[in-house]
């Protein structure tokens, strides 16, 4: 085996240590819990992951630990899988052809795929069956969601950012 493929070896194996401690602690009862909302941590990780590594490693990621995901949603089975996989394909396609790798413009990112996808889950789980006092339940347990996970994006971008630099072999450094 050669080290670019050792080295590529150990890279993904850290990412995906990284984000099952990630999905553990997203899914540990009364860990970074604020005041009842817990943030979704798996897919800021994996959007990051697709932004540094590429569409085809962040959507693998997305869709390996979106079926993580899955095992403790009260979705259908296989509707974080896709939508981890959808949203990490485009994140590593922008990223190459429209947008910078800034912080910023990954903390967005990360904003619209959560913002989307706890969209959809309220859609089809809240919306479509008729409940009462819907607004309110978005504005209290929703939104909060939506911003905290949002804030815990930065963190995984430093920490994405830093190992991608460090296991890049030197001679094909940006």
């Amino acid at each position: 085996m050669t080290k670019y493929f050792l080295r590529k070896v150990l890279k993904f194996s850290v990412y995906a240590l990284i984000v099952f401690s990630a999905y553990i602690i997203q899914t540990t009862p009364g860990l970074f819990d604020f005041y009842g909302i817990k943030p979704i941590l798996v897919l800021p990780a994996c959007i990051c992951i697709a932004v540094f590594e590429g569409e085809f490693a962040g959507g693998l990621f997305g869709f390996c630990f979106g079926l993580f995901c899955d095992s403790t949603s009260e979705t259908v089975f296989g509707f974080n899988a896709l939508l981890f996989l959808v949203f990490c394909v485009f994140a590593g396609l922008a990223t190459i052809y429209i947008f910078r790798r800034s912080t910023m413009n990954i903390m967005l990112l990360c904003l619209g795929a959560v913002f989307l996808r706890s969209a959809l889950e309220f859609l089809f789980n809240f919306i479509l069956y008729g409940y009462e006092n819907l607004v309110s339940y978005f504005y209290t347990e929703i939104a909060p969601q939506i911003v905290l996970s949002s804030i815990f994006a930065f963190p995984f971008c430093v920490l994405f950012r830093w190992l991608h630099k460090k296991f890049e072999p030197e001679n094909t450094k940006e």
